[in-house]
């Protein structure tokens, strides 16, 4: 009876440490399919989650595998339940990371991120994930701040930056930039990401075709929406910065913005203002300068007379200067100290006439 104990005793320390080895092979494809097809006959998740953590107690499995296997429930939490428990049967541990691909959300990649980062030493996987990215340089830009922005909200609580470092990761892991773009619009989709973090992913596509359309696609995600001009700082040429300026005015002058959550005064901050300022001043033509400041003056419907007279500053032919007086006056909140304030900003006598005939005739 007492070797019978002991040989009892010596096949349960075996079978733990056998459990606790580092696999080295993974399920032949055969196998896989095999395994595979008797989970996805699982009606529910609970009863496919009992049979794979009974297959997790035999086999190995790769990233690739646990991540097909993962895409077979429906519930994300029961995919953490599962993940978590085959990571130490992973024969890839540095790719792991590619499971991350079969969560829904972003708080469940995260917790099961600080599960394997508790439970491994591989400081190769931590890198490829979602700590710091310390080899990715960002243009340059006049990044806008969204830490203090004041303006209108499109929503309310926008991703952190470690969660920006995942999905940067994400993208720059695609190969071609069709697939990068694929992949970039469906990471950006359903968040709530401040312009900056969204001019710093439309940096990672080396065409201006893509990064226009990266641009487009993120309206529908911006966190601080009357910053999202800045954007435009991503292309070099005129023609796509005419091109963004006119889709920004035109969906914003044709979308309530619904969602949108702002208690704040009507009232464009002078950070915001400069940036505005910064962004017409790189403009090389007088006709774009001239529509965007336009559209600019369209969509804020907030600017002073002073921050107007400013605008108006910018332009060195007085039609253009007259022009940008008249549609300020129709979109500023503050009209009764306007022409006072907007027409020393005006070269000619006539002009300051035809500026003051303008404001009596809509008066």
């Amino acid at each position: 009876m007492k070797k019978f104990v002991i040989f009892i005793l010596f096949t349960a320390f075996a079978s733990l440490a056998f459990a606790q080895t580092d696999c080295n092979q993974s399920l032949s494809s055969q196998q896989f399919q095999q395994r595979y097809r008797q989970i996805k006959g699982r009606t529910t998740d609970q009863s496919k989650l009992q049979l794979t953590n009974q297959l997790v107690k035999s086999y190995c499995f790769s990233s690739e595998q646990i991540k097909e296997i993962a895409l077979l429930f429906d519930d994300d939490n029961y995919r953490l339940q599962f993940a978590q428990a085959v990571y130490n049967n992973t024969t890839d541990k540095n790719n792991f990371y590619e499971v991350y691909d079969a969560f829904i959300y972003y708080s469940n990649v995260f917790r099961l991120h600080d599960f394997v980062s508790s439970n491994t030493t591989e400081t190769s996987f931590a890198g490829n994930s979602l700590n710091e990215i310390d080899e990715t340089k960002f243009p340059d830009y006049n990044y806008p701040d969204f830490i203090n922005y004041t303006g209108q909200k499109k929503c309310t609580q926008y991703i952190t930056q470690r969660q920006f470092n995942y999905i940067v990761n994400q993208i720059k892991s695609s190969t071609d930039e069709s697939s990068k773009l694929g992949k970039a619009k469906k990471l950006i989709q359903n968040n709530c990401i401040p312009t900056e973090y969204l001019m710093k992913m439309g940096s990672l596509f080396s065409s201006e075709n893509n990064r226009l359309d990266f641009a487009k696609a993120g309206l529908s995600s911006v966190y601080d929406i009357d910053q999202y001009l800045e954007m435009k700082q991503m292309f070099s040429t005129p023609r796509s910065r005419s091109h963004f300026t006119s889709f920004l005015a035109q969906e914003q002058s044709s979308t309530s913005f619904s969602g949108t959550v702002s208690t704040e005064k009507c009232l464009v901050s002078q950070n915001e203002f400069n940036s505005i300022i910064n962004s017409l001043k790189n403009e090389n033509f007088n006709s774009t300068k001239l529509k965007s400041a336009k559209n600019i003056i369209e969509t804020k419907t907030c600017l002073s007379p002073t921050q107007i007279k400013e605008i108006i500053n910018l332009f060195d032919y007085e039609n253009s200067r007259l022009e940008i007086a008249k549609i300020g006056y129709d979109f500023t909140k503050n009209k009764n100290d306007y022409y006072t304030i907007v027409s020393v900003a005006l070269g000619f006598e006539s002009s300051k006439r035809k500026l003051l005939d303008y404001i009596n005739n809509k008066r």
